[in-house]
């Protein structure tokens, strides 16, 4: 995926989402209308946030083995991009259901503004955003950070701000504009290089045969100070109040691909490349090794104990709560009425797996 296309992508839709058909009231009417059609039928559709590639790869494994289809559903899934709305506008437009998020702070942003989204579960409990570094002069900690050119894709000062704030270190560093290639970084035209640990490090493994480790780092921008949700799977509040079951049985055939995806990434990068992104020119090696990365993002003790995909109320209104003011994230909505935790209960009933 091209992590600059992608920062394009969420900076437009900082714009589109809050101006979409004038917030909050003209939304929730739309998405009436379009929940009772989408019930009616027995269709689903699904804003995704990017192309159809590895990152919704338990989607695919989902829509493949006919789980969806077991759950009586017909799911339509919408492709995102550079040139696409953001899901907010889309869900706020009435023209789609269901959305899948990358970018907590434009869909919080999004409620901020009169929008009744609701999170319903996360995919990635660790969201991949992040920094690279060379292993000759690494970053793992933010006071690496301190006195050093950092290169950036659009829209990423205000994370690297909030690192250096929630650090208490002085802001010395020099933002570098650049593409979401790591040449820059390999030209060492700076220390840093802003991304997602599950793109642009899969590169230099396979393209420049470098090893994580030993040639290079990378970081998420959790382990800086900056935790955040991605994969984040929501809906109105409208749509939950009218059509809980239909979120109910998507959501359980939604988790029964991603199960079956952590125990064969492999699978889902061959549905990906000759299926659903066949037109997208993707390379196998690294959709599987981008596959093999995120896995290992979406469990932690909760998870473990729970369930996949399930949210921490205390986690969002605490450290990624702080994170997000100190990026400048201001009038950020009730934690407790932003996240659902009924969907998932009901899924799972006591249980850790479906």
């Amino acid at each position: 995926m091209s992590a600059l296309s992608r920062r394009r992508l969420l900076k437009a839709a900082g714009a589109t989402g809050a101006a979409a058909l004038g917030g909050g009231l003209l939304a929730g009417c739309s998405n009436t209308g379009s929940a009772q059609a989408s019930s009616s039928t027995g269709r689903v559709r699904v804003a995704l946030g990017w192309l159809k590639d590895i990152e919704f790869a338990g989607f695919w494994y989902a829509d493949s083995a006919g789980y969806y289809a077991e759950e009586n559903l017909s799911v339509e899934f919408q492709a995102g991009g550079p040139n696409a709305p953001d899901t907010t506008s889309l869900l706020a437009s009435g023209q789609a259901d269901i959305g899948v998020h990358a970018n907590m702070q434009i869909l919080l942003g999004a409620v901020a503004q009169g929008n009744d989204f609701v999170m319903v579960g996360a995919g990635l409990q660790t969201n991949p955003g992040g920094l690279i570094s060379l292993a000759s002069d690494p970053v793992r900690h933010p006071r690496d950070l301190s006195g050093a050119k950092i290169l950036g894709q659009v829209g990423a000062k205000p994370q690297i701000n909030a690192i250096f704030e929630l650090a208490g270190l002085k802001k010395d560093y020099e933002f570098i504009p650049a593409g979401s290639t790591v040449d820059p970084l390999l030209k060492k035209k700076g220390k840093a290089f802003t991304g997602y640990v599950t793109s642009q490090p899969v590169t230099l493994e396979t393209k420049y045969k470098m090893k994580p480790g030993r040639d290079f780092l990378s970081v998420t921008y959790e382990s800086l100070g900056l935790p955040a949700y991605a994969t984040i799977v929501y809906c109105t509040e409208t749509f939950l109040k009218q059509h809980r079951t239909v979120m109910e049985r998507f959501m359980r055939a939604t988790i029964r691909g991603w199960q079956d995806n952590a125990k064969n990434p492999e699978r889902a990068a061959h549905l990906v490349v000759e299926k659903y992104g066949a037109d997208l020119g993707l390379d196998l090696t690294e959709q599987i090794r981008g596959n093999e990365i995120q896995t290992s993002f979406m469990e932690n003790a909760m998870t473990r104990k729970k369930g996949i995909f399930r949210l921490d109320t205390e986690r969002l209104r605490g450290p990624m709560y702080a994170g997000l003011r100190a990026a400048g994230v201001k009038n950020l909505p009730d934690a407790d009425k932003v996240v659902d935790h009924s969907i998932l209960d009901a899924v799972y009933r006591g249980r850790s797996r479906v």
